[in-house]
Parts: structure tokens; sequence; C-alpha cells
């Protein structure tokens, strides 16, 4: 009779523990694939942070070549139009002093009004001539930054 309770109980107690053992085999696979899928979508998020940095990085020097290549070229033509001003207030003194010379000569009015509008009219050409090269100059610089820029944003993005 012990025997038969044995059996019995043996019966019952197999399809639970049968259920248990596949409910825990369950839960390990399931528990091995949700880690599995972790490191993947890890894997995938730390491939697009790193890609979002390289292009935040490639901007940047994008950007940083862009004021570099302006700067040089800014500074090349501030040069220019330095030397330009001096080349121009050179002329302008040495053309007062002449003036002034010939006019402190014995007074000749008519002499006097003749080389007051030949300086009027030298002075202005000369300031024309400075403005023109001024407009030019920057132009110039402006121009030239404006192709770096465009390319330096092409590579940016």
């Amino acid at each position: 009779m012990a025997q038969i309770a044995r059996t019995e109980t043996n019966k019952a107690t197999n399809p639970v523990k049968n259920a248990t053992d596949n409910v825990a085999e369950l839960g390990k696979r399931t528990t091995d694939k949700a880690a599995e899928v972790t490191r993947e979508v890890t894997g995938q998020a730390e491939n697009v942070a790193r890609s979002g940095f390289q292009s935040v990085r490639q901007a940047v020097d994008a950007a940083a070549e862009v004021e570099r290549k302006t700067a040089r070229r800014a500074g090349d033509g501030v040069a220019e139009i330095n030397q330009s001003l001096v080349d121009l207030l050179t002329e302008q003194t040495k053309h007062n002093v002449q003036v002034l010379q010939a006019l402190a000569q014995p007074a000749n009015w008519g002499k006097a009004a003749q080389l007051q509008s030949e300086f009027l009219r030298t002075t202005f050409q000369r300031a024309g001539q400075f403005t023109r090269r001024y407009v030019e100059v920057s132009q110039a610089v402006m121009t030239s930054a404006l192709p770096t820029a465009r390319g330096q944003a092409k590579k940016a993005v």
C-alpha cells in the first residue's frame, strides 16, 4: 500500500516537476535572449553616439577651417588696404609740401588760385582712388571667403 501511494505520488509530482523544469528552462532562455538583445541594442546605441560625435567634430573642424582661412584672407586684405592708405598719405603729404612751397613764393593771386584748384582736384582724385581700392580689396576678401565657407559647409553635411 505504501508503494502504491508512492507510485501515485510520483505520478502526481512528475508533471508538476516537469512543468517547473520547463518554466525554469523557458525563463533561462528568455533571460539569455533579453541579455543578448540588450547587448546588441547597447552596441547600436554606442555606434549611433559615436557617429553623432564624429559628425559634430567634423562640423566644428569645418567651421574652424573656414574661420582660419577667412581670417587669413581678411588679414591680407587689411594689410593691402593699410599699404594703400600709407601710399595715399605719403603722396598727399608730398603734394601738400609742394603746394605750400609754391604758395610761399611772391604773391600772384592767379597762380595761387590755380595751385589751390589743382591741389583740391588732386586730393579728391587720390581719395577716390583709395576708396575704389578699398572697395576692390574688401570685395575680393569677401568673394574669396565665400567658396571656402561653402566648401566647408558641404564637408560638414
